[in-house]
């Protein structure tokens, strides 16, 4: 059951730690479980926890060209059920989110990357000892891509037309939305771009897979950093927010921190969280 939101939250939200391991060891994450022989742990990356105040986008919407996030509407065919179904996603839901995506953006091109649906066990975050059986909210600030990971995934994805691609204005963005609403249980959170020092609250990091290797960006917290979530959010309305860009070497800011939290005014009749997340390549001519 949905409440009515005040104009902001607090919460706890975890941050890449500020050690000075960081200043020689890059931070790393590996995608399976190393076996002893290999010498080395499954990550190397110590979190923090941090207040921070959430500022509800209802009530204080901003403008995706300097923030790097806007939220836009899209009517879909899909139902609940339907996102347990890789065809329906993809045949279906897909197209319609990149519609919704060009327009929103005035973009000539947008293009599926991959996409992630993420449904919240009841134990976590409390870890059980095994497996979950989908992928869990993400609770650590993050960028997906870095510059230079971004270039490698469209290189790696569109082989031949990627040198093309690379040489016109083209952005890797992420929409996200939740699959039941209104959404109160661990929401998405996005950090103003404007309000972050990428120079000094922000470091690149691998995450590893057994045969690929990605790069994305870690965030430590500073108490400059502005926030932000859309309360009650629905199915219908989509989260578009950037995580890379073509013009970065030009002075455009980089991508959007974000993270989930854990909502202090969720109860329990609310839907536990479930949610859709696309990554996309956008371009313009």
């Amino acid at each position: 059951m949905a409440l009515p939101s005040p104009s902001h939250l607090t919460a706890q939200l975890h941050f890449l730690a500020r050690d000075p391991k960081y200043e020689h060891e890059k931070p790393y994450t590996l995608r399976y479980t190393p076996s002893p022989a290999d010498g080395f742990s499954q990550s190397n990356i110590d979190r923090v926890q941090h207040e921070v105040k959430f500022h509800d986008l209802r009530l204080q919407p901003l403008d995706y060209s300097e923030c790097g996030f806007t939220v836009t509407n899209c009517s879909s065919t899909m139902q609940y059920d339907d996102y347990a179904i890789t065809d329906k996603i993809e045949r279906t839901h897909a197209p319609e989110v990149m519609v919704a995506v060009r327009l929103a953006l005035g973009a000539t091109s947008v293009d599926l990357l991959d996409y992630v649906v993420r449904r919240r066990d009841p134990n976590w975050p409390i870890a059980t000892g095994s497996s979950y059986a989908f992928n869990q909210p993400a609770s650590r600030a993050h960028i997906d891509h870095t510059y230079e990971g971004g270039r490698a995934i469209i290189q790696e994805t569109f082989g031949r037309e990627a040198d093309a691609i690379l040489a016109r204005r083209w952005q890797c963005v992420n929409v996200w939305h939740p699959l039941r609403g209104p959404l109160v249980d661990w929401p998405l959170a996005l950090c103003d771009a404007q309000s972050v020092d990428f120079a000094q609250d922000t470091m690149a990091g691998d995450v590893v897979d057994r045969d690929y290797v990605f790069e994305n960006t870690q965030v430590h917290f500073n108490e400059k950093q502005s926030w932000f979530y859309l309360s009650n959010q629905l199915p219908t309305e989509l989260i578009i927010f950037k995580n890379a860009d073509s013009q970065e070497p030009l002075g455009a800011t980089p991508g959007v921190p974000h993270a989930s939290f854990d909502n202090p005014i969720t109860s329990k009749e609310d839907f536990r969280r479930e949610s859709i997340e696309m990554r996309v390549l956008v371009q313009w001519d």
